[in-house]
């Protein structure tokens, strides 16, 4: 893990370079009025797809990737979803969180999609719990610069990957400052209309445990669950993918009226289905 870990590291400065030509290069604003018309992700590595075998990414990375289940699940007109979602996210959260939110807001959006960006303003290298509670509110920061209706995650407990290696138990903040984090995050929320929170949390613990989870019609039901998650305790697969892409539309649908829940597919099967048709190479 430790040769990964350096060898993204030298990714870093390409990954910098190369967004500003997304912002650059500008786009049109949208002709619709449909609050569905155009949707970008951004996060880290459950948004831009990780897969640990192949650590610079390949087809199977392809396959996990969070927008083309939000397409395949979105059955209102819309532009394909666009993800400048990233696993090189814990090598530089500021800097790169900063370049994804220009990045995506340079789109002129209807919608994004930050399921995971804030996992590592919690989680990461960070002596205390203050100096994680200070890290965190610099995430918020960073997302109050984006004008349209925001979905975002809240923070799980992933301290079991530490298990597989993926992050290391010097990255795990305690229960204590994960707590806060989500009381701090629910509290910012609050003060936002245009801001749904995903229960990523609940949906972690459930899956970890091989619980039921309720969708938006239905649910899954226990001991079929854990299969949502790859073996490194951390990233969703391509179905873990589809299932929380619908999460993310429940979460949205219920707290922002004029995103219409009739506008989804709610079935789990054809939207993993039609994913990962549409991410397959």
């Amino acid at each position: 893990m430790n040769l990964i870990r350096r060898s993204l590291t030298n990714l870093l400065p390409v990954f910098l370079f190369a967004l500003p030509f997304a912002v650059r290069a500008g786009e049109p604003a949208n002709s619709t009025n449909s609050p569905w018309s155009k949707i970008i992700v951004i996060g880290a590595s459950a948004s831009g797809g990780f897969v640990l075998s192949e650590p610079f990414g390949g087809t199977n990375t392809t396959k996990c990737k969070l927008n083309y289940y939000l397409d395949a699940a979105i059955t209102a007109p819309h532009a394909p979803v666009k993800n400048y979602g990233t696993a090189l996210l814990f090598l530089s959260p500021d800097a790169m969180g900063a370049q994804e939110i220009i990045a995506a807001t340079n789109s002129r959006p209807t919608l994004i999609v930050a399921v995971d960006f804030l996992f590592w303003f919690c989680y990461g290298n960070a002596g205390t719990d203050a100096e994680r509670a200070r890290h965190f509110e610099t995430g918020l920061k960073l997302l109050e610069r984006i004008p349209c209706p925001l979905v975002v995650g809240d923070i799980p407990d992933a301290s079991s990957a530490t298990n597989s290696g993926i992050i290391s138990p010097s990255q795990v903040p305690s229960e204590t400052a994960r707590r806060a984090a989500n009381a701090r995050l629910k509290q910012w929320a609050a003060a936002r209309p245009q801001v749904a929170v995903v229960p990523l949390a609940e949906f972690m613990r459930a899956v970890k445990a091989n619980a039921a989870i309720k969708l938006h019609i239905g649910s899954l039901p226990a001991g079929k669950t854990r299969a949502l998650l790859q073996a490194d305790g951390l990233h969703p697969n391509p179905r873990g993918a589809a299932v929380l892409s619908l999460g993310i539309l429940d979460a949205l649908t219920k707290s922002q009226k004029h995103f219409s829940a009739a506008a989804v597919d709610w079935n789990p099967d054809e939207v993993f289905q039609r994913g990962s048709k549409q991410a397959a190479p």
